[in-house]
């Protein structure tokens, strides 16, 4: 160990070296205080963060630790680590106050968030190691690699900017004070009158659709005309205004609506890192997968995937509930169709190379062909997972004001792309170990089930998920 070139011990051993870091750190200093960062703070950090990289690739020939994170050997135990820390957190409550203590707050916890840091660290690493010796092919990795660090960097750095603010407006009144998630109150620079609430509601008496016909005024004179409904928000002065609640005793004869008030300094640059990711996925799907299959195996599997995705389709469906006569209003959005068809496209194919796992565990061998045709399915999959994740983080944005909440489906969708990247880099590093390769998917799939439809009956997510739906 420790002797050169290294691989995935010394990965493992550095990533312990990290959570005990971060349990010592803990104890010390007690959780982050993520509001610490906000402006010019995280401006300095992200200063200290890009200095970092530069540097560590400027010595990478001096200094061998920074040369070896660019390859898949730091990547795969790197990505191990942060698929435990965020399955623990899918299984355990996250609340503000109580519960576990240290890992009811994992956003706060230092062992996750260092183990975040060294694979957002490893990944700037590879990207600016692959732009350095620029060629078409690289391409897709430079786009996943460097829009998912630009995305969850933006994010995390930019969490102390966001103003969040919840606003209660009677009919008939203007309404300029508004309370934070502390319960403290806030005035935002505007005032909203509340004109008319109308709601309309199926015939079981749920809601099918309620909206708000509001006046902004600005402290600059301006006056902002418009009606605001879920999935559609109303900009104004860099705010975004939401429909968010009402007083659901009255239903269509609220005397008052509630709007959320929104406001991300940093959100353009994690849309640039969104919208490279989502780019990347794609040329993931058309470019990145091994192409040594032949013809005909390609036309069987693509059609039993189709089979696959339709009863995947099915499945949910009826499962969930989500009839197209009685969406919810949240439901009711142009990305709803095209965030589950392609989630279920993504989980087809990722089901069937857990059938090819299973098969080759069986038989107890496996052909080059099959591994190269498990491979493929794979990294199609996972492009279509990306979609889905990433579509369903936008279509967020627009109907709640937050594109990730880490709320317990969000978690368990984090684990399970997470999951599929160490199976990726793992075929990197070790190609002649399929037994793992194999079984790590059926580990995958397993979180994939979780993800979609196990997270109803999990603790974590009761009475905190708002992607729970028709549990009992």
């Amino acid at each position: 160990m420790w002797v050169k070139p290294w691989n995935m011990k010394e990965g493992f051993l550095i990533g312990g070296g990290l959570l005990f870091t971060g349990l010592l750190l803990q104890v010390a200093v007690g959780s982050i205080r993520w509001e610490l960062f906000a402006w010019p703070v995280n401006l300095m950090v992200l200063i200290l963060l890009l200095a970092a990289v530069g540097i560590m690739y400027a010595l990478r020939k001096e200094v061998y630790a920074f040369e070896w994170m660019m390859h898949t050997g730091a990547a795969v135990p790197c990505l191990t680590y942060a698929v435990a820390l965020t399955i623990l957190m899918g299984l355990l409550p996250q609340v503000r106050t109580g519960g576990m203590p240290w890992l009811s707050q994992m956003l706060r916890f230092w062992p996750f968030v260092l183990i975040w840091t060294w694979m957002m660290m490893i990944s700037a690493l590879a990207a600016l190691n692959h732009l350095c010796r620029w060629k078409a092919r690289e391409i897709p990795f430079i786009l996943n690699h460097l829009g998912v660090v630009i995305a969850i960097v933006a994010a995390t750095l930019g969490y102390a900017d966001i103003q969040s603010l919840q606003m209660t407006v009677f009919t008939g009144e203007a309404e300029w004070r508004a309370v934070d998630d502390e319960g403290s109150l806030q005035e935002p620079g505007l005032a909203i009158e509340l004109h008319r609430f109308t709601m309309e509601e199926y015939a079981d008496g749920k809601p099918k659709r309620f909206a708000s016909d509001i006046s902004v005024y600005t402290e600059d004179g301006k006056t902002v005309q418009g009606t605001v409904e879920v999935n559609k928000p109303l900009k104004v002065n860099g705010w975004k205004i939401y429909q968010y609640s009402y007083d659901v005793r009255m239903g269509p004869d609220s005397p008052y609506s509630v709007f959320r008030l929104v406001k991300d300094p940093w959100i353009l640059w994690v849309y640039v890192g969104i919208f490279m990711m989502l780019a990347g996925a794609l040329c993931l799907m058309l470019f990145m997968a091994p192409r040594r299959v032949g013809r005909k195996i390609i036309v069987q599997v693509a059609g039993f995937v189709v089979l696959l995705a339709l009863v995947f389709l099915v499945l949910t469906w009826f499962k969930s509930g989500l009839r197209l006569k009685s969406l919810m209003p949240a439901l009711q959005s142009p990305w709803f169709a095209p965030h589950v068809v392609v989630y279920m496209f993504s989980y087809a194919l990722l089901g069937a190379a857990t059938i090819m796992a299973v098969y080759m565990l069986i038989r107890k061998r496996a052909s080059a062909s099959e591994m190269n045709l498990t491979d493929n399915l794979v990294y199609v999959g996972l492009a279509f997972l990306t979609f889905g994740m990433l579509f369903g983080a936008l279509w967020a944005k627009e109907a709640w004001g937050t594109y990730w909440a880490w709320d317990p489906k969000e978690t368990w969708a984090a684990a399970t792309w997470l999951c599929y990247l160490v199976y990726l880099h793992l075929r990197k590093a070790k190609p002649g170990e399929w037994e793992s390769a194999c079984i790590l998917l059926l580990v995958s799939f397993v979180c994939l089930q979780i993800c979609w439809w196990g997270i109803n009956y999990l603790p974590s997510a009761q009475g905190l998920s708002i992607h729970t739906y028709n549990v009992k």
